[in-house]
């Protein structure tokens, strides 16, 4: 008997001892994830679930970094070793001059992999960095204006009265009126006082804000007038309004226009839908030196860090979270679709999941982008050390708006600072 109890303990122990190499056996994969809307962080989880379904043997840590801080954060992490394996990228510029990322291309030949021609051919582009392939889109970024459609009725304009500059400058002063801003402008961080507005503006005058030289002097000059002239229809709160807060602004009906991009609707949603029903995307409109309205195209894609340890479970979950079955119910959470093969009948019956109280108004805030701004897109801009020249750019614009500086004052300014980090 004692014999039979001795050999059930030792089978018993070494079925332990199995069940413990098997948990230790699993790989942790640390994934920074930076979006900072809740229904951004509910798709984390969605995609932890996802990935550990997938693949028993992967557990998936999500390292939540803000957009604003990521690549500040990062900048210190990875030369002191501390390196995850996978990130949630819009602009690689930086990370890829750091040396910081894995080259993808030579794992697209593998079986199952990405292709190319499956997804939108700017999105695509936006990833490509000195020739070589740095992340995989997940979705398509455009930027353009939002309109409060019956505000501006009200003020006695349409939409399509909204071709120039001037016509903004006449409907953002009409439609200030009591609580509501004719303009919002998310100056108060650095990275938003540069992206959600002048940078928009300047596409639709042929300008980009990193571009100082003697030839863009004139058409940069004309972007800072124009927020100078636009600056009494926007909020007090102007200079410390982040992002959230002007997404908060626009949720409670206090803004009537803003410059800004596609995930309107996931920022706006879980605070208050119902101005939603009345919000529109145009194309921002033309500058005096420009050819046409403009708006911006870039993308979100997940890519690898070179350090990492695990970089084959690393490429299964990568290619994973871009592949058509995830994305179908990824681009109904947020932003406009990176591939062309993502059947748009599905990914409205996933919005619905989403944005229940809101499915028309999103449906037609995703239309209003991919018609609308889209064919006046350009590709964003890669630009090394932008977030230097974002911190710049802030700087001298608020003290512009405050009647500091003038525009040209501003503008020499900002050459000045913006020509030294270019110099490093």
């Amino acid at each position: 008997m004692r014999h039979r109890m001795l050999v059930g303990m030792a089978g018993l122990l070494a079925t332990l001892v199995l069940l413990t190499g098997a948990v230790d056996a699993a790989t942790t994969l640390r994934i920074v994830f930076p979006g900072t809307s809740e229904t951004e962080k509910q798709g984390s989880l969605r995609l932890k679930a996802l990935a550990e379904s997938k693949f028993p043997d992967i557990k998936i840590e999500f390292m939540y970094l803000g957009w604003p801080d990521l690549e500040k954060k990062l900048s210190v992490m990875l030369p002191g070793g501390d390196i995850p394996d996978l990130v949630q990228q819009q602009e690689a510029t930086t990370l890829v001059a750091m040396g910081a990322l894995e080259p993808l291309d030579g794992y697209l030949s593998r079986p199952g992999s990405p292709k190319k021609e499956q997804f939108v051919e700017g999105a695509w582009d936006f990833s490509v960095y000195g020739g070589k392939l740095y992340t995989i889109p997940i979705r398509a970024v455009s930027f353009g204006l939002l309109v409060r459609e019956d505000l501006l009725n009200a003020a006695g304009m349409k939409l399509t009265d909204l071709k120039t500059w001037d016509d903004l400058k006449k409907a953002a002063k009409a439609m200030t009126k009591g609580n509501v801003y004719g303009y919002t402008y998310a100056l108060g961080q650095p990275r938003f006082a540069w992206r959600e507005g002048p940078y928009i503006a300047g596409y639709s005058n042929d300008v980009d804000l990193s571009d100082t030289s003697d030839a863009a002097k004139a058409k940069y000059l004309e972007v800072l007038r124009l927020f100078k002239d636009l600056y009494p229809s926007m909020s007090p709160t102007t200079k410390v309004m982040g992002l959230r807060d002007a997404m908060q602004a626009w949720a409670l009906g206090n803004a009537a226009m803003f410059a800004t991009g596609d995930y309107v609707v996931a920022n706006v949603y879980p605070i208050n839908p119902k101005f939603l029903a009345s919000t529109r995307a145009v194309a921002f409109p033309k500058g005096p030196s420009g050819k046409r309205s403009g708006g911006i195209i870039s993308n979100v894609g997940w890519a690898m860090f070179k350090g990492s340890k695990h970089k084959e479970e690393a490429w299964k979950v990568l290619s994973l979270f871009t592949s058509l079955e995830n994305l179908t119910e990824e681009s109904a959470m947020l932003n406009t679709p990176a591939r062309r093969d993502i059947d748009m009948a599905k990914v409205s019956g996933f919005a619905a999941k989403f944005y229940p109280d809101a499915v028309e108004s999103n449906k037609r805030i995703i239309g209003d982008f991919v018609e609308n701004v889209h064919p006046a897109t350009k590709a964003m801009n890669k630009i090394l050390r932008r977030e230097e020249m974002e911190v710049v750019f802030q700087k001298f614009m608020i003290e512009m708006l405050d009647g500091k500086l003038t525009p040209e004052q501003a503008y020499e300014k900002i050459k000045v600072e913006i020509e030294k980090i270019k110099r490093g």
